[in-house]
């Protein structure tokens, strides 16, 4: 008799060869519906999957997605960002995952290319369904006079909104620069100056369960402030183990007439060396009125590790205010002024100023050169 770890194996490749038989013979059967509602100012055209795949994991089925769906803006706004949600009905988060993609320029009428590359799990005794394994849905399309569509299900307006307004001061600034020929400042800023001023790519992770330790210390959080920001962070606290923060906590403080209802806090960790590293953001949920101060508290642990994945050893740790979103549901964003006054370091300077729109420019720069640059920038303002 076959044990019950037998009969889930048996029956995960039975459901694999049956999905490559699926999806050879009619891609849209088996592994992917793609459900937007019909009033969407973005609906899909087609989509082709590439290799996906199932196997067993635990008491899940571990599917692998690998499909490119092409949209169409059916609407009559330019789209500039969006976010699916792609779920494989699960009610864990490791059954759900979303694909953002900002620095979008889609005039109404225009078909564009959207990339989904993920695994996500899918429990064995899930009810089985008439639909696919997989689910691709809209979570939010943000428009260039940023207004948004969508039920926003994963909080996808805000961060598409701070992407889009990081590509509008990006694109100006560089504009400035083009305009004022000053070629080198040009190279540097896309990463084609000395390999030296490149700021290196630290990993976050957000850690609910953390393992238990014995050798903790406190550590003081220092402020990092820009000087436009409606929020000012006032220093905190956490406790540090090897490359992990336990706990950590940030008072803040609102200077704006505006209520606050969101941020992201920024985190700049500082290793054995005396090496300053900017190491990602996390959100904050809250509601803080004119003047008023708080508290913010993470209670997940972070762990930080360098470009390969190495444990990046903790010295010391400070935190600012990445974006602010008030309630009326607009969004502040630290100007180049603001990174400039902020740090006299320039690795620390240019990662703070990175974003996913310097990252394409700097591409466009190096497939299509000053030239090709210039009409992009001419091009999207």
């Amino acid at each position: 008799m076959r044990s019950k770890a037998s009969l889930l194996l048996a029956f995960a490749i039975f459901l694999s060869s049956a999905a490559y038989a699926t999806a050879a013979d009619d891609q849209s059967g088996h592994w992917l519906d793609v459900v937007f509602p019909h009033d969407s100012p973005v609906l899909p055209v087609s989509f082709s999957l590439g290799p996906t795949s199932a196997r067993p994991r635990g008491i899940s089925i571990a599917v692998d997605i690998h499909a490119s769906l092409y949209l169409r803006n059916t609407g009559t706004k330019t789209i500039s960002g969006l976010t699916l949600r792609v779920e494989a009905q699960d009610i864990t988060p490791s059954g759900r995952g979303s694909v953002t993609v900002p620095s979008l320029l889609v005039h109404p009428g225009d078909v564009f290319p959207v990339r989904i590359d993920m695994e996500l799990l899918r429990p064995f005794n899930s009810p089985k369904t008439a639909g696919s394994m997989v689910q691709v849905s809209l979570d939010c399309a943000l428009f260039s006079d940023l207004t948004a569509y969508g039920p926003d299900q994963l909080g996808s307006r805000r961060a598409l909104m701070v992407y889009e307004l990081q590509a509008r001061r990006d694109r100006a600034y560089l504009a400035k620069l083009i305009q004022s020929g000053r070629w080198t400042d040009v190279r540097e800023e896309l990463n084609f100056g000395l390999e030296d001023f490149n700021p290196q790519q630290l990993g976050l992770e957000l850690l609910r369960e953390p393992r238990p330790v014995l050798n903790e210390r406190s550590i003081s959080i220092s402020a990092v402030s820009f000087p436009s920001s409606p929020v000012k962070a006032l220093g905190g606290a956490a406790r540090v183990t090897g490359n992990e923060v336990r706990t950590p906590q940030i008072d803040i403080q609102n200077g704006s007439r505006k209520m606050v209802r969101n941020l992201d806090m920024g985190w700049i960790i500082r290793d054995e060396r005396g090496r300053d590293f900017v190491a990602g953001s996390t959100p904050a949920t809250v509601q803080l009125a004119p003047v008023q101060q708080d508290r913010v508290r993470e209670s997940a642990t972070l762990r930080f590790s360098g470009p390969k994945g190495q444990p990046m050893l903790i010295e010391g740790l400070m935190a600012f205010v990445n974006d602010v979103e008030f309630g009326d549901g607009s969004v502040w964003i630290p100007t180049r002024s603001d990174i400039d006054a902020a740090t006299n370091d320039p690795i620390l300077r240019r990662a703070l100023a990175t974003s996913p729109e310097q990252q394409r420019l700097a591409d466009v720069y190096r497939k299509r050169g000053l030239s090709g640059l210039i009409d992009e920038l001419r091009k999207v303002n």
